[in-house]
């Protein structure tokens, strides 16, 4: 088959006069027309070391240098070079133009290397050089200047979008299909043929994976339907027995309603709710190697190196905080403590949010809820701001503004935040380590209750001594339903374990836990000679408080 440069007689000579692409002609008769120069159009090749394009991972070693050049090769270093110079030639369809420098003083020395190296080229690593001819062609008319296609696979290969393939592996994989093959222009190379046309490579790896992920897109849309269809099949199925159930006790009054809930396929909206739902949970169950090979130790361990390494950093947050200057905080006119409880309401409220985001289910499942079964050591921290319901949400933010920022006020921001996150920091953990230990795999725990108790206790064991009461009942009560503040705190532990044995969703050992770290930091900060510090409390908090203590 005779080639698109020879039917154009397009020069092959290598030159060193000049860069300049120039298309020559042949003519049958003499003329007095001047050979074509077309417009520079292409970007030029650097003159001095062109790069070329891999076509292996390697580079050719001595022994295979042998095979392509014979006894008489420029060494490993021009040789490879060569090779891949040439072979981007060959994509780009610009055999014709000369080499840089380097490689354009070989010939003089090998005369065969470069016809040698193009021999074995064409027979190991086929590329369809007739239609990389007519492909330049199409960049020298375009009105911009054009990349060379080699140089835009070599930037893939190296980003990972391209892979290299070595020519032994192509025969083999053609060879052992069951079709027939016929490769670009001879097709005896064994190349592997791509559906569109004018390909100048053949198949291509990124044409792979998107028809892989084309085709793993169409089985999770089959998939889904067929959740849909038996959903559906079930949902009839339930509403005719219900109906025939109805229809067959008259003697009770109840009557059939023509006007029944309709049953339909859902719309386009709710399959992506669907979607995106699927897509979020986990294809893993407790009989997968992954989670069946998984030892208690494996489960905790990293959790409770990150939960160590957290506590250790409010530490440090607690020695070398500086309240920050008027001019740098966001909210000037608010005080510290308020704007302190705001912003970790700001948090709370759009991870709530992001929870009825559908797009944002598989994020959350990983790192804003703690699973026994496979905990991820994040999920730790991000829990502690993570509330899917709404009530749970309302009574957590009730009991941060409540006691937050008088708290705050007393302890200082630093302290406070480093008592808020350590609580529910530690009762994720042994959240965790009590399901695990029990064997509890299929359970799951969010919120930030922890916090939320461990503020709270922190504030009633420095107040331990003053007298609380009821909160917004008449003044005229509050005298006899005083108490000192160490005995609100005892309640609270009793009425939570009260609650816990009654609703199996209370996380009591995430609720002590806090308690317990709110006590224990509020005490070793008085053992540092601390006391609470009132003096400075917004007019709104010290109005709640002294009704909670009951006071004028």
């Amino acid at each position: 088959m005779r080639s698109v440069a020879s039917h154009l007689g397009l020069s092959t000579r290598s030159t060193n006069k000049s860069f300049q692409i120039c298309r020559t002609f042949a003519t049958t008769a003499p003329t007095s027309f001047a050979p074509s120069r077309i417009l520079h159009r292409l970007r030029p090749y650097d003159e001095t070391h062109e790069e070329g394009l891999s076509f292996r991972d390697e580079p050719l070693n001595d022994r295979e240098l042998f095979t392509v050049f014979g006894f008489s090769h420029p060494g490993p270093y021009l040789s490879n070079r060569l090779l891949k110079v040439l072979h981007a030639r060959r994509v780009d369809g610009t055999l014709d133009i000369p080499l840089d420098e380097e490689l354009s003083l070989m010939p003089s020395d090998y005369p065969d290397a470069e016809r040698a190296a193009l021999d074995w080229l064409r027979a190991k690593y086929p590329v369809d050089e007739d239609q990389a001819i007519l492909d330049r062609f199409k960049r020298e008319d375009h009105p911009r200047e054009q990349e060379h296609p080699s140089a835009l696979m070599e930037r893939g290969q190296r980003l990972g979008l391209f892979k290299t393939q070595d020519a032994s592996q192509v025969v083999k994989e053609e060879k052992d299909s069951d079709s027939d093959y016929y490769g670009p222009q001879s097709g005896q190379y064994y190349a592997s043929l791509a559906e569109k046309n004018e390909d100048v490579f053949g198949r291509s790896e990124l044409e792979r994976i998107r028809a892989a992920n084309e085709a793993a897109a169409e089985e999770e849309e089959r998939q889904m339907q067929e959740r849909i269809d038996r959903s559906m099949e079930e949902a009839e199925v339930k509403a005719r027995e219900k109906s025939q159930a109805l229809a067959e006790r008259p003697e009770q009054g109840v009557e059939v309603s023509e006007g029944g809930k309709i049953i339909r396929p859902p719309n386009e909206f709710e399959k992506w709710v669907i979607r995106a739902r699927e897509r979020a949970s986990t294809k893993l169950t407790l009989e997968s190697p992954e989670i069946a090979n998984m030892t208690s130790a494996q489960r905790i361990l990293p959790s409770l190196v990150f939960v160590l390494a957290c506590c250790g950093g409010l530490y440090l947050l607690t020695e070398y905080w500086e309240p920050p200057r008027r001019s740098e905080r966001i909210m000037p006119d608010t005080s510290l403590a308020m704007a302190t409880c705001i912003g970790i309401l700001g948090l709370n409220v759009a991870v709530f949010l992001a929870w009825k985001f559908p797009p944002a289910l598989r994020m959350l499942n990983n790192y804003f809820i703690v699973i026994p079964a496979y905990p991820r050591m994040f999920s730790m921290l991000g829990n502690v701001f993570s509330q899917h319901a709404f009530r749970h949400l309302l009574m957590n933010m009730a009991g941060l503004f409540i006691f937050g920022p008088a708290l705050h006020e007393d302890v200082g921001r630093a302290n406070f935040i480093a008592i808020y996150l350590a609580s529910g920091l530690l009762g994720s953990l042994v959240s965790l380590s009590s399901y695990v230990l029990r064997g509890i795999l299929v359970s799951s725990s969010l919120g930030a209750s922890g916090s939320i108790w461990g503020i709270t206790a922190a504030y009633m064991w420095l107040h331990r001594d003053d007298n609380f009461s009821l909160i917004f009942i008449p003044s005229e009560y509050k005298e006899q339903f005083r108490a000192k503040g160490w005995l609100f705190l005892a309640g609270f532990v009793i009425i939570d374990a009260f609650v816990g044995v009654r609703k199996k969703t209370i996380d009591v050992a995430a609720h002590w836990t806090g308690m317990m770290t709110g006590v224990i930091t509020s005490a070793l900060w008085e053992a540092n000679g601390n006391r609470p510090d009132s003096r400075n409390r917004p007019a709104g908090a010290e109005a709640l408080l002294n009704d909670i203590r009951g006071q004028k």
